[in-house]
């Protein structure tokens, strides 16, 4: 055998050793492969069923927020523990592609109400679980508008959120605040620099593009009656010290656009509201005798206010304007007397300053008992000053209870708030204007309004299926 035989026999040799060394890699590796495929094919079909049922829970949710807004009557029910058809998992739902959901109303303390939803898929009856807690609220911010949101000056709200359909802008000195949270279903300026285009949150302080809930809808016909059994229907004028009350008439044309001044006589008065107590004597200023009661005042058309001091519910279904000072102890008669319910949820408005700052300190907001989500259960109006109020009270208020105007809002004078105020169209303030949100606000009301306290995924429950 020649050299280029042999060379030729032994090239032939190593490709058959190749080959066989590939195969021999081939049988190892082939099977590994099949089995990896087959698992992860498993994998994704049970994660595709996973999330197909996780998808019918929350349609679970979804189809009960609908059911509870549905009516007025549906949330008093549920609300009292009442059990309604179809809505304590005793109907399967099969409406949504996938499989099947089922939904539970359950009552919760406080005026809450439970929503247990949950999602079967249907081929293999992989079920996964929510629930979601909603409270129905006359108000679930402390300011809210239909229309454009502009805060400047002194003007601040707190414990409660600001909430707008158009624009939330910030100038003056509350750029400097970073409180409360700002809720824009248009653009939070000057905050976000891009309009609608994400990012729209810090995710701490300011929300653009948010679903705003719309304003509810008040029942005008039981409010208007209510004003008019206690004579507080288009208030007009100054102080009458026949009656010791300022002159109100129902006849709409006497009052188109009011001017109402509640500065006036030697008043003292002892009264509570909810858990606001205050003692008073001046002899300098107030007031309407009924100004000092939970009443409803109620305009048709356009007011100005001057010094306002009005306790109850303020319903203006045209323009509301103030000018001049607050009276319920802007010469220090209420004695630091004015102490209000906190709500719990206090402590969301201020997360951005409790990053920012030590997270353990105390009175970086009025009720801050230190921790982050630690709050006092009451709060002194005044207690903490302008170190934590961010603009000094001095103890006074203008407006106790809920403010509703039908078209716009411009406060230029002293008229802070103890409850919330909602603005159909827009709202401005350029005085000092603190609005201190109290969350239990009650009104006659025609539509329901959910706002969410928490949401969660938990274990199925043991309740067989029907």
């Amino acid at each position: 055998m020649d050299q280029n035989q042999r060379r030729a026999d032994s090239a032939r040799g190593q490709i058959l050793a190749g080959v066989v060394i590939l195969l021999a890699i081939l049988l190892i590796i082939v099977p590994a492969i099949v089995k990896w495929v087959q698992t992860d094919m498993k994998m994704s079909v049970k994660n595709r069923q996973s999330t197909t049922a996780f998808n019918l829970a929350e349609a679970a949710v979804d189809r009960g927020v609908w059911k509870l807004a549905s009516t007025t009557s549906t949330w008093v029910a549920a609300a009292a523990g009442t059990a309604i058809a179809g809505y304590n998992f005793d109907t399967t739902y099969t409406d949504v592609p996938g499989g099947s959901y089922r939904i539970q109303f359950s009552a919760v303390s406080g005026g809450w109400v439970q929503i247990w939803g949950e999602g079967r898929d249907a081929l293999s009856r992989e079920t996964r679980s929510i629930k979601a807690v909603y409270k129905n609220t006359s108000a679930p911010g402390a300011l809210m508008t239909g229309g454009t949101l502009t805060e400047a000056g002194s003007a601040i709200v707190h414990w409660g959120p600001m909430l707008a359909q158009n624009n939330i802008n910030i100038t003056g000195n509350g750029l400097n605040h970073h409180y409360p949270r700002k809720l824009s279903k248009q653009v939070v300026l000057p905050y976000d620099t891009n309009g609608l285009t994400p990012p729209n949150t810090d995710n701490l302080e300011w929300w653009s593009g948010f679903a705003v809930p719309s304003l509810p809808v008040l029942d005008f016909t039981t409010l208007r009656s209510s004003a008019a059994a206690t004579n507080t229907v288009n208030c007009n004028g100054n102080w009458n010290a026949t009656n010791n009350q300022i002159h109100c008439d129902s006849n709409l044309s006497s009052c188109v656009n009011c001017v109402v001044n509640f500065e006036g006589n030697t008043v003292s008065v002892t009264n509570s509201h909810h858990n606001l107590v205050y003692t008073y004597t001046d002899d300098a200023s107030v007031s309407d005798n009924r100004s000092n009661s939970n009443y409803v005042w109620y305009w048709d058309n356009n007011v100005n206010i001057l010094n306002p001091q009005i306790m109850g519910t303020i319903i203006v279904r045209g323009n509301l304007s103030t000018n001049g000072s607050d009276w319920y102890g802007s010469d220090g008669y209420i004695n630091n007397n004015v102490n209000v319910a906190v709500p719990v949820n206090a402590w969301l408005e201020y997360q951005k300053i409790k990053v920012n700052a030590n997270a353990n300190a105390k009175n970086q907001f009025p009720a801050d008992n230190g921790a982050n989500h630690s709050l006092l259960a009451n709060y002194v109006i005044g207690a903490c000053g302008s170190t934590c109020e961010g603009s000094a009270s001095g103890n006074d208020l203008g407006f106790y209870g809920f403010i509703y105007v039908g078209q716009d809002v411009n406060f230029q004078g002293d008229a802070d708030i103890v409850g919330a105020v909602w603005v159909v169209g827009n709202w401005s303030a350029a005085g000092n204007n603190l609005i201190f949100y109290e969350d239990n606000l009650l009104l006659p009301m025609l539509n329901v309004v959910l706002v969410r306290q928490s949401w969660q995924e938990v274990s199925p429950g043991t309740q067989a299926w029907n």
